[in-house]
């Protein structure tokens, strides 16, 4: 099986195989065909099924091709040898690429391109593993990097699929620290960010190839999208601030396609409700609700929000340069009878926003006019990031076809196949930041859903004053799916609830507690760091008194010393003197009066006075030192 850093590779490799090319099918799928063949052959089959190869490329790639995909690919590739090389491999098909025959195909082009990804996802998750140990982060209780771009190729893999289940993710597991990672590569080295901007590239062509969705179907032109209230609030900078980018970048891209953005009247009467809501609880201080929170970060005030959903028509389709369409009453009264509208008010706490959601699809459905057999024939869509809805439109529509939702994500991979050479480098950016911000969007809980957290946890019963208040602040360690999951919880199981909310409690108990210790052990580390400079200051202060001592003690020896020579000197000179003095008086007196005669001769003459003199001073002068 594939491993983390093999399936990093693939993503690396298959977006490689996709530059400077439109056609996928034959330059990207049918070359992992190929490789899977060459690999099987190397392994000393001469024969084998489609099942065969749907193993391989699954083992290798990660990717869980649908055997019909296999098979055409199968045929595909035999249908590019000539002649001569189906004569020398002995290659032949059977029944549709069911089954086939082979022998020794070795398939190399392609090696050059798979190193370099190799070489580039290794730095990569080199990079990330230092990131992780420079911020003091325990990798060991987080995800792979290959599990976050895994979730974005399943969710691409679902989303085409049709009638494929789409499976959330598990909500213990986090992604914060994947995507604060990829901002900090974003701002601080362009090589590695590029590389990660590939590896997105990659998980597209993964998402196709696992989804089996047909890369030669043509487009239909001059599609029509019509925004959700949330994405036109992302693109407005009213929601938080790392949505905005992506949602302008879908925008462009939309328009750079051909298509044509509209918002649709029942929408700018919910986004009039929404802010109006806002103005209505905005506080300058303490926003509860994420519009506020968007207004004090832009330096506006209530007056400014006032304004805009007074002239909410006007202000979202001048700034975003998108047309209003409006729906007829006919249309409306016949939407509201739809059993859609009271299914989807059953899953919701809030009742009031079901009728537009069921609405808006149900007018893509009108404007469709029929069923489509294919994403590529979609020409109208309704779009929105709820995720919740997508899975609602699937499990009731009518007929098992193409929806009439598109999530951004999904929207921005099916846009790239209008033309993959020219958009990839404007998809590759639109749809890694797509989703970061998605990411962030799933991690950090928005003003909202802390207040519906708040209104759960008081409509349970028998929770203390204390657990009350331990369950508010575990809203700083919980991601936002936690959240989300548990006010869905209290709102279908209150007595589950109760027993999830003792559940959060105890762990945010234990986590306090740990959390303690772990102060008191960092509190006990730094005062036994400085009881050990204490220590280690009376030991140095210590020595220094020492060695002044000692210093003290050996220039009183010297000065000794020294006095000890004087004295020894002075004996020495008295010594000579008297010697000489001897020997003077030895010689006796009778020469006396010649010796001082000749003496004082000497002395007087050439200047020997003064040298004598001189003598007798440097003499003296000796004798004191």
């Amino acid at each position: 099986m594939a491993t983390s850093n093999d399936t990093l590779t693939n993503y690396c490799f298959l977006a490689a195989l996709t530059e400077n090319q439109n056609d996928l099918y034959n330059h990207v799928y049918v070359p992992i065909c190929k490789r899977a063949l060459s690999l099987y052959s190397l392994r000393g089959a001469a024969q084998g099924t489609s099942k065969d190869i749907q193993e391989i490329i699954k083992q290798e790639y990660g990717i869980d091709v649908p055997i019909i995909i296999v098979r055409k690919l199968i045929v595909s590739v035999f249908a590019s040898l000539s002649r001569r090389k189906k004569m020398e491999l002995g290659a032949q098909s059977f029944e549709h690429g069911d089954s086939f025959q082979l022998t020794q195909y070795s398939f190399t082009d392609l090696e050059a391109k798979y190193k370099k990804g190799l070489r580039d996802t290794s730095k990569l998750e080199l990079a990330f593993t230092n990131y992780l140990s420079t911020e003091q982060i325990d990798a060991t209780k987080l995800p792979a990097f290959t599990d976050f771009l895994d979730k974005n190729k399943r969710q691409i893999a679902s989303f085409f699929k049709g009638n494929g289940a789409i499976k959330k993710g598990d909500i213990e597991e986090t992604y914060i620290y994947h995507v604060q990672f990829l901002e900090y590569l974003d701002t601080s080295n362009d090589e590695l960010f590029k590389i990660a901007e590939q590896l997105y590239l990659g998980t597209i062509v993964a998402g196709f190839l696992e989804s089996g969705i047909d890369l030669e179907t043509n487009f239909v032109s001059n599609e029509v999208y019509y925004l959700d209230t949330p994405l036109i609030l992302r693109a407005l900078n009213l929601q938080k601030e790392e949505e905005t980018e992506p949602a302008l970048e879908l925008l462009n891209l939309i328009r750079s396609t051909g298509g044509t953005i509209k918002v649709l009247s029942v929408t700018l009467n919910e986004l009039s409700d929404v802010i109006s809501n806002a103005v209505d609880s905005y506080n300058n201080k303490q926003p509860i609700t994420t519009i506020n929170d968007a207004c004090l970060r832009l330096g506006k005030n209530k007056a400014w929000l006032i304004n805009i959903g007074a002239k909410i028509e006007e202000y979202v389709c001048q700034t975003l340069k998108i047309s209003k369409e409006n729906i007829l009453t006919s249309l409306l009264e016949k939407f509201e009878k739809s059993p859609d509208v009271k299914a989807l008010k059953e899953t919701r706490k809030r009742k009031g926003n079901a009728f537009h959601d069921v609405a808006a699809y149900l007018f893509v459905r009108e404007q469709r006019g029929a069923t489509i057999s294919s994403f590529q024939k979609g020409k109208y869509w309704f779009v929105t990031t709820n995720y919740d809805l997508l899975l609602f439109n699937k499990e009731h529509a009518p007929v098992k076809g193409i929806t009439e939702i598109a999530l951004p994500d999904a929207l921005t991979s099916m846009l790239w196949l209008k033309d993959p050479a020219k958009l990839a480098s404007q998809v590759k950016k639109a749809g890694l930041r797509e989703l970061m911000a998605t990411t962030l969007n799933e991690e950090i809980a928005s003003k909202e859903l802390i207040g519906e957290f708040e209104a759960a946890i008081s409509s349970l019963d028998d929770v203390s004053e204390e657990d009350y208040h331990i369950l508010l602040e575990s809203v700083a360690c919980q991601s936002a799916k936690k959240i989300a999951n548990f006010n869905e919880l209290v709102a279908q199981d209150k007595n589950l609830a109760k027993q999830q909310a003792i559940s959060i409690v105890e762990k945010e108990k234990t986590r306090k507690v740990k959390q303690a210790q772990k102060i008191k052990e960092a509190q006990d580390a730094q005062k036994q760091e400085a009881d050990n400079n204490a220590v280690l200051s009376q030991r140095i202060k210590a020595l220094e008194d020492y060695q002044n001592q000692s210093k003290t003690e050996i220039e009183k020896l010297s000065m000794l010393l020294k006095k000890q020579k004087k004295t020894m000197l002075k004996a020495a000179i008295g010594l000579t003197i008297a010697i000489i003095l001897g020997c003077f008086a030895f010689w006796g007196f009778t020469n006396f009066s010649t010796i001082l005669s000749r003496i004082i001769n000497v002395i007087l003459s050439g200047g020997g006075l003064w040298g004598f003199g001189s003598f007798l001073i440097n003499l003296y002068k000796s004798i004191v030192k």
